[in-house]
């Protein structure tokens, strides 16, 4: 093979490089000589030919031995080795790699400082990407999942509540748009015989509910008509998970039996192993839906979630204009339960994933300010690292590299750099992805099943390789179409002093000025979430949370057949924990406050005429005597319940003050007596006392009313206990935990958690925690990299200076005055990124307005301390670079220029 380095150093010589450009050039015409001679060689050409034509071909470079007075470019009849014409696209694209590739290498700290920021940006949007493609991309693990409806019911304006099991009997009985129906309903049982006797979530559904959804057991069968009437069999599915912890995968799991609330229980099957169910937190048991006779058929006692499948070739808008005639004629048949009724019909996704939608969104918006802020980074060093290429150009430019051929090239450099990013971002995204599931809390994988699902999967390969192509063109297009811009002349001459020109200049300060704006825009986002987080934690729930535990007891009527004995149950145990050291108060509720559940009821006062169906409706509660001294809920009016109240005497009713407000008309409530409307056969019960409002749904939301009735009075097999206590509440579960195993061995103690807990987790504090969390840790990352970009800025300024401040200060320039005009640069720069960042909060934060709490989108103190950080951060970023300015020896800069 001939030896082209020679070859080209000879002609090369009369343009008087410096060794190191001369050896560049050299290295990468004689690559492109080898490959051209290689291609030569491959069309059968013999090696004397192959030399020949490739020699020819390097001498339209002739034009550079003219001398330094004059270079022009000449277009050769035949085109030079680099030319796209002479060359496939396929060679040409392996050409620019391997040249990218020595490029890179030669300067390895760019090429590591480069891809390891676009591995932060890629990787992050990598990570966010992963759960929106398993969340919001993926379809549901059901046959045809888009045919899929859920069906609710609710009284004017109201949010939707659950169906009655009469009327969605009735649903399927007329509907034919939606076949089949199904219906489900949340529920537990205490398991036995495993050890300690435990609490397992169950979700009890309609023989057809696994056939409506097209899933099938992956084990046994599936629920048959009749097994989910009232007095059906006694049968459960279990799901893949349980399986496999309890029965160690063993197929012959199917065909034994489970004891649950002390009855024996068939296991008839088991779920797929991918098989989940957000809406009732993808239980461990499946039960059939054997309503209980006494309240089945109660037409206003709603409880039953429907969905249902949108029959072959029916519309949405078809289905739900015919549930709505169904609706009109329910209500007209039943005015009393059903007159106010409205039906309402969505699709199951959005059931699922309508609530975590936005927020998934907005997260997915800051993340990808984090890789336009990382583009512009790279954009600005590959400016600068240009006007060192300059030379180098300019003579391929000479040599017959046309613009579009150098686009090319620079591009490939780019591009490679990108993927370079995104596989290691593609790596560091996994690792992002668990420390962010780490941070969900319990309470909300239960609920959101489908994120415990998040992997790497072909979408997200194809989304990280796209998103680094993308960013690749993104940050290398403007430096790319800067550089190929090269004036042959001057820079062979070596007129230029090596400063940026005024284009070159004015780009880096764009993308400095974006860049700064982009972090403004994600500190504002984070400033304001971190404020509606803590105006959320600082909310007066009505009540002390702190020293407050809660725990849950379920009495399996089995066991305890009748109210007197639930009542003899209740009052032992409580008695009991009374008496543990430590322990100031215990009292019991029907529902916790903010849990966001819990049931409602209609009332009517006495005396005030209301319409059949239009009577009003609010919260209540069955609570014993000490619950408002242990919750610390003040008494405003009358009295609270008694000793004397008893199952024996007349009921008796204590309202909250939002009640009083909405429902009193103006007047003293206590006194007056309501009635609940469910059962014409209710008395009217007298209103004793009212007390100050608590929570019952969550922080985020207002007030709202509660009628609390005596359990005393009313007793139930499921209650909630409170437990006041002195020191830590967390330590008294053991104790307690002892107390009820002494007073029943079979009964499990139900979630116990403090109330700070409980809070903790609630979806209230997760959707303003996580993103606040997420969206800080995006906008630290987004000041940290544009801080960077303004130190790199400011500092190529000053290098690319020198000279210039070397005239000033031989002239008499104080090093204060060129301190002060380095600054000013810098303040400059940071003050027009916060002016575009401003316009950028006026559209971006009122996307964040579903999530904000007790703050405004613009609120003046978070942009105020927002403005405060980020001079705070640029002072010392312009003030670094400005300091080496002042030290430059004006002799010295003189001299070396």
């Amino acid at each position: 093979m001939p030896d082209w380095k020679t070859e080209i150093r000879n002609r090369l010589a009369s343009l008087k490089l410096e060794a190191t450009r001369e050896a560049e050039i050299i290295e990468e015409l004689s690559q492109h000589l080898e490959d051209r001679y290689a291609e030569l060689r491959s069309r059968g050409m013999s090696e004397g030919q192959a030399t020949a034509i490739a020699l020819e071909e390097l001498s339209h470079s002739d034009a550079l031995a003219r001398g330094l007075k004059r270079v022009e470019r000449t277009v050769p009849t035949e085109p030079p080795v680099w030319g796209a014409e002479r060359r496939n696209l396929v060679g040409a694209l392996a050409q620019d790699i391997r040249f990218a590739l020595r490029t890179l290498r030669k300067d390895p700290g760019f090429t590591v400082v480069a891809v390891i920021t676009l591995a932060l940006g890629i990787g992050a949007n990598t990570a966010i990407f992963s759960v929106i493609n398993t969340v919001l991309l993926k379809p549901l693990p059901y046959r045809q999942p888009q045919q899929l409806v859920t069906l609710s019911e609710s009284r004017g304006a109201d949010r939707a509540t659950d169906a009655s099991y009469p009327d969605f009997l009735d649903w399927r009985a007329q509907a034919n748009s939606l076949r089949p129906l199904a219906g489900y309903g949340m529920g537990a049982f205490t398991f036995t015989g495993g050890g300690s006797p435990e609490t397992l979530l169950a979700t009890r559904v309609t023989a057809n509910f696994f056939a409506t959804l097209g899933v099938k057991p992956a084990l046994g069968r599936d629920f048959v008509a009749g097994e989910d009437g009232p007095n059906g069999a006694k049968v459960v599915i279990l799901s893949h998970k349980f399986w496999v912890e309890r029965f160690g995968s063993s197929p012959g799991a199917v065909g034994q039996t489970v004891r649950l609330d002390g009855e024996i229980f068939s296991i008839i099957g088991v779920l797929p192993e991918e098989f989940e169910f957000a809406p009732s937190d993808s239980p461990p048991l499946w039960v059939p839906l054997n309503p209980d006779p006494q309240y089945a058929f109660r037409r206003n006692l709603r409880w039953l979630r429907v969905i249902g499948r949108l029959g072959q070739d029916v519309s949405f808008p078809r289905a739900f204009a015919e549930m709505q005639a169904i609706n009109a004629r329910l209500s007209a048949a039943y005015p009393q339960e059903n007159g106010a009724v409205r039906v309402v019909m969505g699709s199951l996704r959005e059931q699922i994933v309508g609530r975590i939608r936005p927020l998934l969104l907005i997260l997915s918006g800051a993340v990808s300010f984090v890789l336009l802020i990382a583009c512009g980074n790279i954009a600005s060093l590959l400016l600068a690292r240009g006007l060192s290429r300059k030379k180098e150009i300019a003579i391929r430019m000479a040599l017959g590299a046309g613009r579009a051929r150098l686009l090319q090239q620079f591009l490939t450099e780019s591009v490679l750099l990108a993927l370079g990013g995104g596989a290691l971002g593609l790596v560091g995204s996994q690792w992002f992805v668990r420390l962010m599931l780490a941070s969900v809390p319990k309470a909300q994988l239960e609920i959101m099943p489908y994120l415990r699902s998040v992997r790497m999967e072909m979408p997200v390969l194809a989304f990280t390789f796209l998103a680094a192509v993308a960013a690749g063109i993104m940050f290398g297009l403007a430096p790319a179409l800067q550089m190929s811009r090269v004036e042959v002349n001057d820079n062979l001459k070596e007129q230029t002093r090596g400063t940026a020109g005024r284009r070159t200049s004015r780009l880096r300060d764009a993308f400095v000025t974006a860049e700064i704006g982009l972090a403004l825009v994600l500190l504002v986002s984070a400033g304001l979430m971190l404020r509606s987080m803590a105006a959320l934690l600082n909310t007066n729930p009505g009540f002390r949370m702190e020293n407050l535990l809660t725990f849950s007891i379920d009495l399996p009527s089995t066991s305890y057949k009748d109210d007197p004995s639930a009542l003899r149950f209740e009052k032992n145990f409580t008695e009991q924990v009374r008496n543990l050291p430590g322990v100031l108060g215990v009292a019991t509720v029907s529902r916790l406050p903010l849990t966001g559940s819990g049931n409602t009821v209609r009332f009517v006062f006495e005396g005030r005429p209301t319409a059949r169906g239009q009577e009003d409706e609010c919260n209540i509660r069955t609570i014993t005597g000490g619950y408002f001294d242990v919750m610390k809920i003040p008494l405003i009016e009358g009295r609270l319940f008694e000793p004397a109240d008893t199952t024996e005497t007349p009921r008796k009713a204590i309202v909250n003050q939002a009640f009083a407000r909405q429902y009193g008309r103006s007047e003293d409530p206590v006194g007056k007596r309501i009635r609940f409307t469910y059962s014409s056969q209710n008395p009217f019960i007298e209103i004793v006392g009212v007390v100050g409002n608590e929570n019952a749904d969550q922080l985020d939301e207002a007030m709202s009313p509660i009628i609390y009735t005596s359990f005393e009075q009313n007793p139930d097999g499921y209650f909630n206990c409170v437990v006041r206590t002195s020191e830590k509440a967390e330590e008294l579960i053991t104790p307690i935990r002892g107390v009820l195993r002494a007073e029943d061995p079979e009964l499990p103690l139900i979630e116990p958690q403090t109330m700070v807990q409980m809070v903790a987790q609630s979806s209230a504090i997760f959707m303003r925690r996580f993103p606040s969390h997420l969206i800080g840790s995006f906008a630290a990352l987004a000041l940290t990299l544009a801080m960077i970009g303004l130190y790199g800025l400011i500092s190529f300024s000053v290098a690319q200076r020198r000279h210039e401040f070397g005239i000033r200060m031989a002239l008499g320039a104080a090093r204060g005055d060129l301190l002060r005009l380095v600054v000013h640069r810098g303040l400059v720069l940071a003050l027009a990124g916060t002016s575009a960042g401003l316009i950028g909060v006026l559209a971006v934060t009122r996307f964040l307005s579903s999530l904000l709490f007790g703050v405004k989108p613009l609120d003046p103190a978070t942009l105020a301390a927002v403005s405060l950080l980020l001079a705070v951060v640029v002072l010392p970023a312009s003030y670094i670079p400005a300091r080496g300015a002042t030290m430059v020896d004006p002799m010295v800069a003189l001299r070396n220029e």
